[in-house]
């Protein structure tokens, strides 16, 4: 079973369930979640939520993966399409524990990522399409989840190209097994992870600490971000440039104490 998430407070996730419903078939199928009904197309269900997904802590339901339909905000407001894992690598601003990750599945991340990027230029999509690094909540859903988003203001939410995008990456994602490509963590670099973006072909990428984390880099940590990545991470891929001297000794130790082999991004191609 494979799930699809979204908060009926969220427009842009609001929306691409609307398609779903619309264009793929979703029907109710007699089971309801927290009072709304649960919808059902083959072995996918279509669970919607009155409260925001981000401070979930309890998902009553058994599933392979979990995609979360969602917009993205950003005070840029760039027109984008973006994935990503959810936790908290220090503080719990938006959602979830401190100093907690939420089980993601590198697999099926990096294969929406694909899909994305082949939506927006099959469909002329003037959208930047990026994986994010690991930020927000939920932090302790029983099953394997990341967020696919439409982003970054109100005009891009209510867009029907984007959000059809979305709904048809998610299906697509949802509905094929996803090639096996190598598991793998991320360190270093900005936000969108510019260096991880080229690497979701060959790589499934889990969670992703960035540079603007690293002050919460230690053996504890890096242990969490193999734990809570499935497949079981094979490698470490390294912004090399992307990190001080410093924090790249730090992180190289770490991975050499725990037996992960590492990799700089510019190598990884």
């Amino acid at each position: 079973m494979k799930l699809i998430l979204y908060s009926k407070d969220d427009v842009a996730g609001s929306n691409i369930a609307r398609i779903l419903v619309n264009g793929y078939g979703f029907r109710e199928c007699g089971k309801y979640y927290y009072g709304s009904p649960i919808k059902k197309k083959g072995d996918i269900l279509l669970v919607g939520t009155h409260s925001s997904v981000t401070n979930l802590r309890l998902m009553p339901l058994k599933a392979e993966v979990c995609v979360v339909a969602s917009r993205h905000r950003s005070e840029a407001g760039t027109p984008s399409l973006t994935c990503h894992c959810t936790g908290n690598f220090t503080d719990a601003i938006l959602g979830g524990r401190p100093q907690t990750l939420q089980l993601t599945q590198s697999q099926y991340l990096s294969h929406s990522h694909e899909i994305l990027k082949e939506l927006r230029d099959q469909g002329g999509l003037h959208y930047d399409v990026s994986l994010e690094v690991t930020h927000h909540g939920p932090t302790d859903i029983n099953v394997p989840m990341y967020f696919l988003e439409v982003g970054s203001t109100r005009t891009q939410w209510t867009d029907e190209n984007a959000v059809e995008a979305a709904a048809s990456a998610i299906m697509k994602s949802l509905s094929t097994d996803p090639a096996k490509r190598i598991s793998a963590i991320g360190f270093g670099g900005p936000h969108y992870g510019p260096n991880f973006n080229a690497l979701t072909s060959k790589y499934g990428l889990g969670h992703i600490m960035p540079k603007y984390q690293v002050k919460a880099l230690d053996h504890d940590m890096v242990q969490k971000m193999i734990d809570y990545t499935v497949p079981t991470p094979q490698i470490a891929l390294i912004d090399w440039k992307g990190l001080r001297g410093e924090d790249k000794t730090l992180l190289t130790g770490i991975l050499d104490d725990l037996g992960l082999a590492w990799e700089k991004t510019s190598n990884a191609k």
